[in-house]
Protein backbone atom coordinates (compact mmCIF):
# COMPACT_ATOMS: atom_id res chain seq x y z
CA UNK A 1 0.00 0.00 0.00
CA UNK A 2 2.81 2.41 0.90
CA UNK A 3 4.56 1.84 -2.42
CA UNK A 4 1.37 2.33 -4.41
CA UNK A 5 0.66 5.59 -2.59
CA UNK A 6 4.24 6.76 -3.10
CA UNK A 7 4.27 5.96 -6.81
CA UNK A 8 0.93 7.65 -7.47
CA UNK A 9 1.88 10.71 -5.40
CA UNK A 10 5.17 11.05 -7.27
CA UNK A 11 3.34 10.71 -10.57
CA UNK A 12 0.95 13.55 -9.80
CA UNK A 13 3.77 15.64 -8.33
CA UNK A 14 5.80 15.32 -11.53
CA UNK A 15 2.85 16.49 -13.62
CA UNK A 16 2.41 19.50 -11.34
CA UNK A 17 6.12 20.32 -11.59
CA UNK A 18 5.83 20.21 -15.38
CA UNK A 19 3.42 23.16 -15.25
CA UNK A 20 5.71 25.10 -12.89
CA UNK A 21 8.77 24.45 -15.06
CA UNK A 22 6.96 25.67 -18.19
CA UNK A 23 5.54 28.74 -16.43
CA UNK A 24 8.55 31.08 -16.94
CA UNK A 25 8.46 30.52 -20.72
CA UNK A 26 5.40 32.78 -20.83
CA UNK A 27 7.79 35.72 -20.34
CA UNK A 28 9.36 35.07 -23.75
CA UNK A 29 6.43 37.04 -25.15
CA UNK A 30 7.83 40.13 -23.47
CA UNK A 31 11.55 39.28 -23.43
CA UNK A 32 12.17 37.18 -26.58
CA UNK A 33 15.91 37.89 -26.33
CA UNK A 34 16.03 35.43 -23.42
CA UNK A 35 14.90 32.50 -25.58
CA UNK A 36 18.37 30.93 -25.32
CA UNK A 37 17.47 29.90 -21.78
CA UNK A 38 14.23 28.18 -22.79
CA UNK A 39 15.93 24.77 -22.92
CA UNK A 40 16.81 25.09 -19.22
CA UNK A 41 13.09 24.76 -18.51
CA UNK A 42 11.98 22.60 -21.45
CA UNK A 43 14.39 19.75 -20.68
CA UNK A 44 13.36 19.24 -17.02
CA UNK A 45 9.70 19.79 -17.98
CA UNK A 46 9.96 16.97 -20.51
CA UNK A 47 11.65 14.80 -17.86
CA UNK A 48 8.92 15.41 -15.27
CA UNK A 49 6.15 14.88 -17.82
CA UNK A 50 7.65 11.56 -18.93
CA UNK A 51 8.38 10.42 -15.38
CA UNK A 52 4.92 11.37 -14.16
CA UNK A 53 3.24 9.60 -17.05
CA UNK A 54 5.21 6.39 -16.51
CA UNK A 55 4.57 6.35 -12.75
CA UNK A 56 0.82 6.90 -13.16
CA UNK A 57 0.70 4.24 -15.87
CA UNK A 58 2.45 1.73 -13.60
CA UNK A 59 0.05 2.42 -10.73
CA UNK A 60 -3.10 2.65 -12.84
CA UNK A 61 -6.10 0.95 -11.28
CA UNK A 62 -4.39 0.52 -7.90
CA UNK A 63 -5.55 2.28 -4.77
CA UNK A 64 -3.98 2.75 -1.35
CA UNK A 65 -6.76 3.41 1.13
CA UNK A 66 -4.78 3.04 4.35
CA UNK A 67 -1.11 3.75 4.93
CA UNK A 68 1.13 2.16 7.54
CA UNK A 69 2.28 4.09 10.58
CA UNK A 70 4.51 7.03 9.58
CA UNK A 71 4.24 6.05 5.89
CA UNK A 72 2.71 9.46 5.20
CA UNK A 73 5.84 11.10 6.65
CA UNK A 74 8.02 8.94 4.39
CA UNK A 75 5.96 9.82 1.31
CA UNK A 76 6.10 13.50 2.21
CA UNK A 77 9.87 13.40 2.64
CA UNK A 78 10.36 11.65 -0.71
CA UNK A 79 8.00 14.08 -2.46
CA UNK A 80 9.99 17.07 -1.25
CA UNK A 81 13.36 15.54 -2.12
CA UNK A 82 12.19 14.63 -5.64
CA UNK A 83 10.64 18.07 -6.14
CA UNK A 84 13.84 19.80 -5.07
CA UNK A 85 15.91 17.55 -7.35
CA UNK A 86 13.82 18.24 -10.46
CA UNK A 87 13.46 21.95 -9.68
CA UNK A 88 17.23 22.34 -9.34
CA UNK A 89 17.83 21.27 -12.96
CA UNK A 90 17.03 24.70 -14.51
CA UNK A 91 19.54 26.32 -12.16
CA UNK A 92 22.23 23.81 -13.15
CA UNK A 93 21.53 24.41 -16.83
CA UNK A 94 22.06 28.18 -16.48
CA UNK A 95 25.39 27.80 -14.72
CA UNK A 96 24.90 26.99 -11.03
CA UNK A 97 26.97 24.25 -9.42
CA UNK A 98 25.09 21.23 -8.04
CA UNK A 99 25.22 22.41 -4.38
CA UNK A 100 24.16 25.91 -5.42
CA UNK A 101 21.30 24.65 -7.59
CA UNK A 102 19.95 22.31 -4.92
CA UNK A 103 20.33 25.04 -2.31
CA UNK A 104 18.45 27.59 -4.41
CA UNK A 105 15.71 25.10 -5.25
CA UNK A 106 15.32 24.08 -1.60
CA UNK A 107 15.27 27.70 -0.48
CA UNK A 108 12.57 28.50 -3.01
CA UNK A 109 10.29 25.54 -2.28
CA UNK A 110 10.66 25.83 1.50
CA UNK A 111 10.04 29.62 1.21
CA UNK A 112 13.26 30.40 3.07
CA UNK A 113 14.64 33.07 0.77
CA UNK A 114 18.36 32.54 1.35
CA UNK A 115 19.98 32.85 -2.05
CA UNK A 116 23.27 32.44 -3.89
CA UNK A 117 21.88 34.24 -6.94
CA UNK A 118 23.19 37.55 -8.24
CA UNK A 119 19.79 38.97 -9.20
CA UNK A 120 21.41 41.59 -11.43
CA UNK A 121 23.03 38.92 -13.60
CA UNK A 122 20.17 36.49 -14.27
CA UNK A 123 17.28 36.58 -16.72
CA UNK A 124 13.64 37.46 -16.07
CA UNK A 125 12.86 33.78 -16.63
CA UNK A 126 15.04 32.73 -13.69
CA UNK A 127 13.66 35.50 -11.46
CA UNK A 128 10.06 34.46 -12.12
CA UNK A 129 10.95 30.79 -11.72
CA UNK A 130 12.32 31.46 -8.25
CA UNK A 131 9.04 33.15 -7.31
CA UNK A 132 7.01 30.25 -8.73
CA UNK A 133 8.92 27.93 -6.41
CA UNK A 134 7.72 30.10 -3.52
CA UNK A 135 4.20 29.95 -4.94
CA UNK A 136 3.81 26.18 -4.78
CA UNK A 137 6.04 25.68 -1.74
CA UNK A 138 4.31 28.32 0.37
CA UNK A 139 1.18 26.31 1.11
CA UNK A 140 2.86 22.94 0.69
CA UNK A 141 3.22 20.50 -2.18
CA UNK A 142 0.65 18.08 -0.77
CA UNK A 143 -1.93 20.81 -0.26
CA UNK A 144 -1.61 21.85 -3.92
CA UNK A 145 -1.90 18.22 -5.02
CA UNK A 146 -4.90 17.68 -2.74
CA UNK A 147 -6.61 20.75 -4.15
CA UNK A 148 -6.22 19.40 -7.68
CA UNK A 149 -6.87 15.74 -6.96
CA UNK A 150 -9.13 14.34 -4.27
CA UNK A 151 -6.73 11.45 -3.67
CA UNK A 152 -7.75 8.50 -1.54
CA UNK A 153 -5.20 8.96 1.21
CA UNK A 154 -5.15 12.76 1.08
CA UNK A 155 -6.16 13.18 4.71
CA UNK A 156 -3.07 11.35 5.99
CA UNK A 157 -0.64 13.30 3.81
CA UNK A 158 -2.59 16.51 4.40
CA UNK A 159 -2.15 16.14 8.15
CA UNK A 160 1.49 15.01 7.88
CA UNK A 161 2.39 18.23 6.08
CA UNK A 162 1.12 20.20 9.07
CA UNK A 163 -2.40 21.13 7.99
CA UNK A 164 -4.30 20.31 11.17
CA UNK A 165 -6.90 23.08 11.27
CA UNK A 166 -9.20 22.15 8.43
CA UNK A 167 -11.57 24.72 6.98
CA UNK A 168 -13.96 22.03 5.77
CA UNK A 169 -14.97 18.44 6.42
CA UNK A 170 -12.62 17.03 3.77
CA UNK A 171 -8.98 17.75 2.91
CA UNK A 172 -10.04 18.34 -0.70
CA UNK A 173 -12.40 21.19 0.20
CA UNK A 174 -10.04 22.55 2.85
CA UNK A 175 -7.22 22.70 0.32
CA UNK A 176 -9.43 24.47 -2.20
CA UNK A 177 -10.48 27.04 0.42
CA UNK A 178 -6.90 27.65 1.52
CA UNK A 179 -5.71 28.08 -2.06
CA UNK A 180 -8.57 30.50 -2.72
CA UNK A 181 -7.49 32.65 0.23
CA UNK A 182 -3.83 32.30 -0.76
CA UNK A 183 -4.47 33.29 -4.37
CA UNK A 184 -6.74 36.17 -3.35
CA UNK A 185 -4.04 37.64 -1.10
CA UNK A 186 -1.48 37.46 -3.92
CA UNK A 187 -3.80 39.04 -6.51
CA UNK A 188 -4.79 41.80 -4.06
CA UNK A 189 -1.11 42.41 -3.37
CA UNK A 190 -0.30 42.72 -7.08
CA UNK A 191 -3.09 45.26 -7.56
CA UNK A 192 -2.03 47.32 -4.53
CA UNK A 193 1.62 47.30 -5.59
CA UNK A 194 0.78 48.45 -9.13
CA UNK A 195 -1.45 51.23 -7.76
CA UNK A 196 1.49 52.29 -5.58
CA UNK A 197 3.70 52.71 -8.65
CA UNK A 198 5.51 49.35 -8.74
CA UNK A 199 6.10 47.81 -12.21
CA UNK A 200 3.86 44.79 -12.94
CA UNK A 201 6.69 42.25 -13.14
CA UNK A 202 8.06 43.45 -9.81
CA UNK A 203 4.57 43.44 -8.28
CA UNK A 204 3.96 39.81 -9.25
CA UNK A 205 7.27 38.64 -7.80
CA UNK A 206 7.09 40.62 -4.58
CA UNK A 207 3.43 39.80 -3.92
CA UNK A 208 4.17 36.07 -4.23
CA UNK A 209 7.28 36.43 -2.09
CA UNK A 210 5.46 38.37 0.66
CA UNK A 211 2.32 36.21 0.89
CA UNK A 212 4.32 32.98 0.65
CA UNK A 213 6.64 34.46 3.32
CA UNK A 214 9.45 33.47 0.98
CA UNK A 215 11.87 36.36 0.72
CA UNK A 216 13.31 35.96 -2.78
CA UNK A 217 13.89 39.43 -4.19
CA UNK A 218 14.52 40.66 -7.72
CA UNK A 219 16.60 43.62 -6.56
CA UNK A 220 19.84 43.53 -4.52
CA UNK A 221 18.33 45.87 -1.91
CA UNK A 222 14.99 44.04 -1.77
CA UNK A 223 11.92 46.20 -0.96
CA UNK A 224 14.29 49.00 0.04
CA UNK A 225 14.86 49.48 -3.69
CA UNK A 226 11.60 51.43 -3.91
CA UNK A 227 12.12 53.63 -0.83
CA UNK A 228 8.35 53.95 -0.52
CA UNK A 229 6.35 53.95 2.74
CA UNK A 230 3.11 52.82 0.99
CA UNK A 231 4.94 49.86 -0.55
CA UNK A 232 6.43 49.05 2.87
CA UNK A 233 2.95 49.10 4.44
CA UNK A 234 1.48 46.88 1.71
CA UNK A 235 4.35 44.41 2.13
CA UNK A 236 3.89 44.30 5.91
CA UNK A 237 0.18 43.57 5.45
CA UNK A 238 0.87 40.79 2.93
CA UNK A 239 3.51 39.20 5.13
CA UNK A 240 1.16 39.19 8.12
CA UNK A 241 -1.65 37.67 6.03
CA UNK A 242 0.66 34.93 4.76
CA UNK A 243 1.92 34.12 8.26
CA UNK A 244 -1.56 34.01 9.81
CA UNK A 245 -3.40 30.73 10.23
CA UNK A 246 -5.74 30.36 7.24
CA UNK A 247 -8.66 29.42 9.46
CA UNK A 248 -8.06 32.55 11.55
CA UNK A 249 -7.88 34.63 8.35
CA UNK A 250 -11.18 33.15 7.23
CA UNK A 251 -12.75 34.17 10.55
CA UNK A 252 -11.42 37.71 10.13
CA UNK A 253 -12.91 38.09 6.65
CA UNK A 254 -16.23 36.71 7.89
CA UNK A 255 -16.41 39.48 10.48
CA UNK A 256 -15.63 37.33 13.54
CA UNK A 257 -13.28 39.94 14.94
CA UNK A 258 -13.52 38.87 18.58
CA UNK A 259 -12.71 35.25 17.74
CA UNK A 260 -9.80 36.41 15.57
CA UNK A 261 -8.18 38.78 18.03
CA UNK A 262 -8.59 36.40 20.99
CA UNK A 263 -6.97 33.53 19.08
CA UNK A 264 -3.83 32.55 20.99
CA UNK A 265 -1.48 32.87 18.02
CA UNK A 266 -2.79 36.27 16.94
CA UNK A 267 -2.35 37.57 20.48
CA UNK A 268 1.16 36.13 20.65
CA UNK A 269 2.17 37.85 17.40
CA UNK A 270 0.67 41.18 18.52
CA UNK A 271 2.49 41.08 21.87
CA UNK A 272 5.84 40.15 20.32
CA UNK A 273 5.63 42.90 17.69
CA UNK A 274 4.52 45.44 20.31
CA UNK A 275 7.73 44.67 22.22
CA UNK A 276 10.21 44.15 19.36
CA UNK A 277 9.04 47.01 17.11
CA UNK A 278 9.77 49.89 19.52
CA UNK A 279 13.10 48.33 20.57
CA UNK A 280 14.17 48.15 16.93
CA UNK A 281 13.02 51.73 16.27
CA UNK A 282 15.00 53.08 19.24
CA UNK A 283 18.10 51.24 18.06
CA UNK A 284 17.81 52.62 14.51
CA UNK A 285 17.56 56.16 15.90
CA UNK A 286 20.31 55.79 18.52
CA UNK A 287 22.76 54.25 16.04
CA UNK A 288 21.82 56.82 13.35
CA UNK A 289 20.80 54.12 10.87
CA UNK A 290 17.50 55.82 10.04
CA UNK A 291 17.36 59.51 9.08
CA UNK A 292 14.22 60.26 11.14
CA UNK A 293 12.05 58.86 13.92
CA UNK A 294 9.14 58.14 11.55
CA UNK A 295 11.45 56.33 9.14
CA UNK A 296 12.91 54.35 12.03
CA UNK A 297 9.41 53.23 13.09
CA UNK A 298 8.59 52.16 9.54
CA UNK A 299 11.87 50.31 9.05
CA UNK A 300 11.84 48.67 12.47
CA UNK A 301 8.32 47.30 12.24
CA UNK A 302 8.98 46.19 8.66
CA UNK A 303 12.08 44.26 9.72
CA UNK A 304 10.49 42.72 12.80
CA UNK A 305 7.40 41.66 10.85
CA UNK A 306 9.61 40.24 8.11
CA UNK A 307 11.59 38.23 10.66
CA UNK A 308 8.60 37.05 12.71
CA UNK A 309 6.72 35.96 9.59
CA UNK A 310 9.95 34.28 8.38
CA UNK A 311 9.79 36.21 5.11
CA UNK A 312 13.22 37.81 4.90
CA UNK A 313 12.36 40.81 2.73
CA UNK A 314 14.14 43.94 3.92
CA UNK A 315 14.03 47.72 3.56
CA UNK A 316 17.33 48.26 5.42
CA UNK A 317 20.53 47.18 3.69
CA UNK A 318 22.39 44.45 5.57
CA UNK A 319 20.03 44.75 8.54
CA UNK A 320 21.54 41.98 10.68
CA UNK A 321 24.86 43.82 10.67
CA UNK A 322 23.42 47.22 11.64
CA UNK A 323 20.66 46.20 14.06
CA UNK A 324 22.89 46.54 17.14
CA UNK A 325 21.15 45.55 20.39
CA UNK A 326 17.93 44.88 18.45
CA UNK A 327 19.54 41.60 17.39
CA UNK A 328 18.22 40.06 20.62
CA UNK A 329 14.49 40.48 19.87
CA UNK A 330 15.26 39.68 16.22
CA UNK A 331 16.72 36.28 17.15
CA UNK A 332 13.76 35.56 19.44
CA UNK A 333 11.39 36.31 16.55
CA UNK A 334 13.47 34.06 14.27
CA UNK A 335 12.84 31.18 16.63
CA UNK A 336 9.13 31.91 17.10
CA UNK A 337 8.00 32.25 13.48
CA UNK A 338 4.42 32.56 12.22
CA UNK A 339 1.18 30.73 12.88
CA UNK A 340 0.48 27.04 12.41
CA UNK A 341 -1.19 26.20 9.08
CA UNK A 342 0.27 29.28 7.45
CA UNK A 343 3.07 29.80 4.94
CA UNK A 344 5.54 30.77 7.69
CA UNK A 345 8.20 28.66 9.36
CA UNK A 346 9.90 28.69 12.75
CA UNK A 347 8.74 27.03 15.95
CA UNK A 348 5.28 28.50 15.28
CA UNK A 349 3.58 31.05 17.51
CA UNK A 350 1.27 28.40 18.97
CA UNK A 351 4.13 26.28 20.33
CA UNK A 352 5.89 29.35 21.72
CA UNK A 353 2.73 30.66 23.38
CA UNK A 354 1.83 27.24 24.75
CA UNK A 355 5.36 26.85 26.11
CA UNK A 356 5.19 30.25 27.83
CA UNK A 357 1.77 29.48 29.29
CA UNK A 358 2.94 26.03 30.43
CA UNK A 359 5.82 27.61 32.35
CA UNK A 360 3.38 30.01 33.98
CA UNK A 361 0.97 27.19 34.87
CA UNK A 362 3.76 25.06 36.35
CA UNK A 363 5.10 27.97 38.39
CA UNK A 364 1.58 28.87 39.57
CA UNK A 365 0.78 25.30 40.59
CA UNK A 366 4.10 24.98 42.43
CA UNK A 367 3.18 27.96 44.64
CA UNK A 368 -0.33 26.74 45.39
CA UNK A 369 -1.63 23.98 47.60
CA UNK A 370 -1.63 20.50 46.11
CA UNK A 371 -5.38 20.37 46.70
CA UNK A 372 -5.97 23.36 44.46
CA UNK A 373 -6.75 22.36 40.89
CA UNK A 374 -6.46 25.22 38.38
CA UNK A 375 -7.62 24.97 34.79
CA UNK A 376 -5.12 25.00 31.94
CA UNK A 377 -6.99 26.61 29.09
CA UNK A 378 -6.20 28.50 25.91
CA UNK A 379 -8.44 30.18 23.37
CA UNK A 380 -8.24 28.98 19.76
CA UNK A 381 -10.56 30.07 16.97
CA UNK A 382 -13.08 31.52 19.39
CA UNK A 383 -13.29 28.35 21.51
CA UNK A 384 -11.76 27.85 24.93
CA UNK A 385 -9.82 24.59 24.97
CA UNK A 386 -8.35 22.62 27.86
CA UNK A 387 -4.68 21.72 27.47
CA UNK A 388 -3.79 18.23 28.69
CA UNK A 389 -0.54 17.26 30.37
CA UNK A 390 0.49 14.99 27.46
CA UNK A 391 0.00 17.86 25.01
CA UNK A 392 2.18 20.09 27.17
CA UNK A 393 4.86 17.39 27.34
CA UNK A 394 4.85 16.93 23.55
CA UNK A 395 5.21 20.66 23.12
CA UNK A 396 8.18 20.76 25.50
CA UNK A 397 9.74 17.85 23.59
CA UNK A 398 9.43 19.70 20.28
CA UNK A 399 10.95 22.87 21.74
CA UNK A 400 13.89 20.91 23.12
CA UNK A 401 14.40 19.09 19.81
CA UNK A 402 14.30 22.39 17.90
CA UNK A 403 16.92 24.06 20.10
CA UNK A 404 19.09 20.92 20.02
CA UNK A 405 19.13 20.94 16.21
CA UNK A 406 19.90 24.67 16.25
CA UNK A 407 22.95 24.02 18.46
CA UNK A 408 24.10 21.08 16.34
CA UNK A 409 23.76 23.07 13.11
CA UNK A 410 25.68 25.97 14.64
CA UNK A 411 28.51 23.59 15.53
CA UNK A 412 28.61 22.16 11.99
CA UNK A 413 28.85 25.64 10.45
CA UNK A 414 31.64 26.48 12.90
CA UNK A 415 33.54 23.48 11.53
CA UNK A 416 33.23 25.15 8.11
CA UNK A 417 35.22 28.10 9.46
CA UNK A 418 32.59 30.62 10.60
CA UNK A 419 32.36 32.38 13.94
CA UNK A 420 29.95 31.27 16.65
CA UNK A 421 27.71 34.31 16.15
CA UNK A 422 27.56 34.05 12.36
CA UNK A 423 27.05 30.28 12.48
CA UNK A 424 24.24 30.56 15.03
CA UNK A 425 22.33 33.36 13.27
CA UNK A 426 22.69 31.83 9.80
CA UNK A 427 21.60 28.36 10.87
CA UNK A 428 18.66 29.66 12.91
CA UNK A 429 17.65 31.75 9.90
CA UNK A 430 17.67 28.62 7.71
CA UNK A 431 16.00 26.42 10.33
CA UNK A 432 13.25 29.01 10.77
CA UNK A 433 13.01 29.61 6.98
CA UNK A 434 13.62 33.30 7.72
CA UNK A 435 16.03 33.97 4.88
CA UNK A 436 18.06 36.86 6.33
CA UNK A 437 21.80 36.30 6.11
CA UNK A 438 24.87 37.60 7.91
CA UNK A 439 26.99 36.81 4.85
CA UNK A 440 27.50 33.07 5.23
CA UNK A 441 25.14 32.34 2.34
CA UNK A 442 26.89 33.47 -0.82
CA UNK A 443 27.92 32.20 -4.24
CA UNK A 444 31.41 31.71 -2.78
CA UNK A 445 30.16 29.55 0.13
CA UNK A 446 31.69 26.07 0.31
CA UNK A 447 29.71 22.99 -0.70
CA UNK A 448 29.54 21.63 2.91
CA UNK A 449 28.11 24.96 4.10
CA UNK A 450 25.40 24.92 1.45
CA UNK A 451 24.51 21.26 2.13
CA UNK A 452 24.20 21.91 5.89
CA UNK A 453 21.86 24.84 5.30
CA UNK A 454 19.94 22.86 2.67
CA UNK A 455 19.19 20.06 5.14
CA UNK A 456 18.21 22.66 7.75
CA UNK A 457 15.64 24.15 5.37
CA UNK A 458 14.18 20.72 4.60
CA UNK A 459 13.86 19.89 8.31
CA UNK A 460 12.24 23.28 8.87
CA UNK A 461 9.65 22.83 6.13
CA UNK A 462 8.67 19.29 7.05
CA UNK A 463 9.05 19.93 10.79
CA UNK A 464 11.37 17.88 12.96
CA UNK A 465 9.28 14.84 13.86
CA UNK A 466 7.86 14.40 10.34
CA UNK A 467 11.41 14.50 8.98
CA UNK A 468 12.68 11.98 11.55
CA UNK A 469 9.67 9.66 11.18
CA UNK A 470 9.95 9.78 7.40
CA UNK A 471 13.66 9.06 7.51
CA UNK A 472 13.10 6.17 9.91
CA UNK A 473 10.40 4.69 7.65
CA UNK A 474 12.69 4.99 4.61
CA UNK A 475 15.45 3.12 6.44
CA UNK A 476 12.94 0.53 7.64
CA UNK A 477 11.62 -0.03 4.13
CA UNK A 478 15.16 -0.44 2.79
CA UNK A 479 15.82 -3.08 5.45
CA UNK A 480 12.59 -4.87 4.57
CA UNK A 481 13.56 -4.98 0.91
CA UNK A 482 17.00 -6.40 1.71
CA UNK A 483 15.46 -8.95 4.11
CA UNK A 484 12.92 -10.09 1.52
CA UNK A 485 15.60 -10.46 -1.12
CA UNK A 486 17.71 -12.52 1.28
CA UNK A 487 14.74 -14.79 2.07
CA UNK A 488 13.99 -15.28 -1.63
CA UNK A 489 17.60 -16.16 -2.37
CA UNK A 490 17.58 -18.76 0.43
CA UNK A 491 14.32 -20.21 -0.88
CA UNK A 492 15.63 -20.35 -4.43
CA UNK A 493 19.02 -21.84 -3.52
CA UNK A 494 17.82 -25.49 -3.19
CA UNK A 495 15.95 -25.30 -6.48
CA UNK A 496 18.96 -23.85 -8.27
CA UNK A 497 21.13 -26.58 -6.82
CA UNK A 498 18.73 -29.28 -8.01
CA UNK A 499 18.76 -27.79 -11.51
CA UNK A 500 22.54 -27.78 -11.56
CA UNK A 501 22.59 -31.44 -10.39
CA UNK A 502 20.08 -32.40 -13.08
CA UNK A 503 22.13 -30.69 -15.77
CA UNK A 504 25.28 -32.28 -14.38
Amino acid sequence: MDRIALVRSLGFLCLMLTVILLGPLFLLIFWPEESHEAKAFLVPAAATLLTGGILLLLSRGQRALVLRKHASSMILLVLWIVAVAFCSIPFMMVGYSVPQAVFESMSGLTTTGLSVTDVTAVSHLVLLYRSLLHLIGGVGLVLVLTAILANYYGMQLFTAEGHTDRLSTSPFRSARTILTLYGSFIIAGIILYVLSGMPLFDAVNYSISAVATGGFSIHPDSIGHFASVPIDLITMLLMLLGATNFMASSMLFHGKFKDFFTHIEVRCVMVLLAIAGPIGAVQLVVDHVSPSVLMAIDQSFFQMISILTTTGLTNVNDYLHVCGFAIVPAIVLMFVGGNTDSTAGGLKAFRFALGAKSLYWDFRDALRSERTVSPRKIRRFGVEQTVSRPETSRNYAYLIAYFTIACLGTFLLMLCGYSVQDSFIEFVSALGTVGLSVGVTAATASAPTLWILTVAMLIARLEIFVFLFGLARLVGNARDIRRNRSIRRKEQAPRLKRREDDHG
